[in-house]
């Protein structure tokens, strides 16, 4: 059995995932980059990432998530990405080449400290990094300059737990969670 990633996320619809897969790989292809980017069905936002499991995720992890994701009230949003950047360093093999945005995702930031929020009043831990919400959109063997886009998302209407086997590029969805008209 593959191991599985758990995680909370925001999610496309499948017309604004692939607008913005042309948008990016026509940018990409302008500059002289690999258009070639990951499957659009699995494009997303992750709000909180709980780890890699060598199996499947554990069910009391599960259940202790998604009822703290209950609990999330915030009103739906309109997100919007300003560039384009290529993330790690030296020691890094596999580059994220990503869509980013300061204001244009700040919503993104206030959701996601409102689910930490909820997981952590749980009794679960508060994450030890940063967070600095993207989309992944590929990754390359080497760092690319990044550039400014204006380039509109989606309307987050919800947020999932998602489990996605390990190399198998698949988003399983267990739970979503509405957020406010």
């Amino acid at each position: 059995m593959p191991g599985h990633k758990l995680f909370f996320a925001l999610r496309p619809d499948n017309e604004s995932a692939e607008r913005i897969a042309r948008v990016a790989a026509a940018e990409r292809e302008a500059r002289g980059l690999a258009a070639r980017l990951r499957p659009t069905r699995v494009f997303h936002i992750t709000l909180h990432y709980f780890g890699a499991f060598a199996g499947e995720p554990d069910a009391g992890l599960v259940d202790l998530a998604s009822r703290a994701a209950s609990e999330v009230v915030r009103p739906a949003f309109d997100l919007a990405f300003e560039a384009f950047e290529s993330w790690g360093g030296a020691q890094v093999r596999q580059h994220p080449f990503v869509l980013t945005g300061g204001q244009g995702l700040e919503a993104v930031r206030d959701l996601r400290d409102a689910l930490v929020e909820r997981l952590v009043a749980h009794g679960l831990a508060a994450p030890e990094r940063d967070y600095e919400p993207h989309l992944t959109l590929r990754y390359d063997k080497h760092v690319a300059a990044g550039w400014p886009v204006e380039l509109p998302g989606w309307v987050a209407s919800e947020f999932a737990l998602v489990k996605s086997p390990q190399g198998l590029t698949r988003h399983d969805v267990i739970g979503r969670w509405p957020l406010q008209p």
